[in-house]
C-alpha cells in the first residue's frame, strides 16, 4: 500500500475508533475524565500503525499535524468530553506536537525510541491520572499542583509493563529489558511528577524517547 494512502488511512482509523470509544463510554456511564483518558491511551497506539504502515517521517507527520490543528480547534469549539476538564487543558495539543518532535528524530533511525515515547505517554500518563483521581489518598504538592503517590505508582508500573513488552518484542536482551526498562520508567515517573500542568504530555514522550535512545 502506498505510504501516503496509509498515512491518510491511519487518520481515518483513529477518528473512527475515537468516536466509537466516546460513544461506548457515554453508553456505559463513564465520567468525562474516564472517557478523556481512555481516548488519551488509545491515541498513543497510532504510533504502532505508523511504524507498521509508513516508512518516511514526513509522511508519518501528516496525521500528527492534522490532529494538532484539529485538537486546537476543538479545544475551543467542541462540547466533547475529550476536551472537557475542570480548566482549559492544552494537553491534547501538546500530545501530537511532542510526537512530532520524537518522530522527526527517531522514526526512521530508532523506531523503538519513538514507540517507547508514544506508548509510555499513552499508558503511563493515562493510568496515572485515572488511578490518582480515584485512589489518590496520599498526595504531595509541587508548586501548587497536587499529585498522588498512587498515581505515581500507576505511572511507574504501567510504564515498566509497556517498556518490558516493547523491548521483548524488539528482541532486546533480557537483562536490558529488566534494568533499562526500570531506569526509564523511573525517569518517566519523575518527569510526570515535576511537569507543570499539561506539559507532561510534551515532556514525557521526549524524555522517554531520548532515554531509550541513549540506553539502547
Amino acid at each position: 500500500m502506498n505510504e501516503w494512502v496509509s498515512s491518510i488511512l491511519s487518520i481515518v482509523i483513529v477518528l473512527v475508533f475515537l468516536v466509537g470509544l466516546e460513544q461506548v463510554g457515554k453508553r456505559l456511564g463513564w465520567t468525562d475524565e474516564t472517557i478523556r483518558k481512555s481516548v488519551h491511551i488509545a491515541v498513543g497506539h497510532w504510533a504502532l500503525l505508523a511504524v507498521w504502515l509508513i516508512e518516511t517521517w514526513y509522511v508519518a507527520a501528516v496525521p500528527l499535524v492534522f490532529f494538532t490543528f484539529a485538537n486546537a480547534f476543538l479545544l475551543y469549539k467542541s462540547p466533547s468530553p475529550v476536551h472537557q476538564t475542570e480548566r482549559k487543558s492544552f494537553g491534547t495539543v501538546y500530545y501530537p506536537i511532542a510526537l512530532l518532535v520524537i518522530l522527526f528524530f527517531f522514526f526512521e533511525t530508532e523506531p523503538l525510541a519513538f514507540l517507547a515515547g508514544s506508548l509510555v505517554l499513552a499508558w503511563g500518563d493515562g493510568l496515572a491520572a485515572l488511578v490518582g483521581r480515584k485512589y489518590g489518598t496520599v498526595t504531595y504538592d509541587l508548586y501548587g499542583q497536587k499529585r498522588s503517590f498512587q498515581g505515581s505508582m500507576a505511572m511507574f508500573l504501567s510504564s515498566y509493563a509497556v517498556l518490558f513488552l516493547l523491548f521483548l518484542w524488539d528482541d532486546v536482551p533480557l537483562w536490558q529489558v529488566v534494568t533499562y526498562g526500570f531506569i526509564i520508567s523511573v525517569v518517566a515517573t519523575l518527569t510526570e511528577a515535576i511537569s507543570y500542568r499539561d506539559w507532561d504530555n510534551f515532556t514525557i514522550p521526549i524524555v522517554v524517547a531520548v532515554a531509550t535512545s541513549l540506553l539502547l
